[in-house]
């Protein structure tokens, strides 16, 4: 949970100066939540940063929308199998050029480290200055984030791909776009992706558009190890897993509001209407003990 000194390379920079890992943890940019850096500035800076990487046009820039529950699925469990497969999703988290804070989770565990003496008083503590809507323009979630990006290719004349998502999600999630932020036709492409088309088909398709920004709503990860697997064949600026978010923007699904995402219990309001995700909820609660005692 400490904070550490990382010497490897990151494609990151402020007022165009590239920054190692090294000098994000100096400047207080990237702190380490069980090993996995993490950009811990709020969430302007976290827009100043997506935007300065699309005005200068940068290549493969990859974002990752972390949450408690990316957190959780890099620990080890007993069959060998699983253990793989943990420690390749945490390989992938390393990989990227940029992780932020998608969760008021990750928010309280990093407020607790910051903190001194009874971890158990303070975590309380930190829960009761969340609930009172503290902190949180520190979460950077990928649903805010798409809305960020979508009026700054509107700004710039960018092009945007959407991937994924169940059904006809993708395509409604695009003509949501094309009415909010007054897009053209040109500017946006989109495409349900696998299984029902051949990944070769999906490449083929993103690099024949040239997508500035590209989003990958193929679940948490999957989206993640697609991208890992995909991305040194893409064509693409900024590409970023935005899990669930074409749910909402299709219309699919009602998110939570203002006040309920204010408190952090935008996964609790989640959870009232879908009772069914109670089993990946349920990471919550083994997330908060394993900080509380730190192994």
């Amino acid at each position: 949970m400490k904070k550490k000194r990382v010497d490897k390379q990151v494609n990151d920079s402020f007022g165009g100066v590239k920054l190692t890992q090294s000098d994000l943890v100096l400047s207080g940019s990237l702190c380490k939540i069980f090993n996995i850096p993490l950009f811990s500035r709020d969430v302007n800076q976290v827009i100043n940063v997506l935007d300065s990487k699309l005005t200068s046009k940068t290549k493969k820039y990859w974002v990752a929308t972390v949450n408690p529950e990316f957190v959780m699925a890099t620990f080890a469990e007993a069959s060998a199998a699983k253990r793989n497969e943990r420690n390749d999703f945490f390989e992938v988290l390393k990989k990227t050029n940029i992780n932020v804070m998608d969760g008021i989770g990750l928010i309280w565990a990093k407020e607790l480290d910051n903190r001194s003496s009874n971890k158990f008083i303070n975590g309380i503590k930190v829960g009761v200055e969340i609930l009172q809507g503290k902190h949180r323009d520190q979460v950077a979630s990928g649903a805010d984030l798409m809305l960020n990006l979508g009026e700054i290719a509107a700004k710039r004349n960018l092009k945007i791909f959407f991937l994924g998502g169940f059904g006809n999600r993708a395509a409604k999630t695009a003509s949501f776009f094309k009415k909010k932020f007054y897009l053209t036709k040109e500017q946006l492409a989109w495409s349900p992706g696998e299984p029902g088309i051949d990944n070769d088909q999906v490449l083929k398709e993103i690099n024949g558009f040239g997508p500035d920004i590209l989003f990958v709503a193929y679940g948490m990860k999957k989206q993640e190890f697609w991208i890992g697997n995909n991305l040194k064949n893409l064509d693409v600026g900024l590409v970023m897993g935005v899990g669930r978010s074409f749910d909402y923007y299709s219309g699919e699904l009602k998110r939570a509001p203002k006040k309920w995402q204010k408190m952090g219990l935008e996964w609790l309001y989640s959870l009232i209407k879908e009772p069914k995700r109670i089993k990946r909820q349920l990471v919550l609660p083994k997330f908060v003990w394993k900080v509380l005692i730190n192994k």
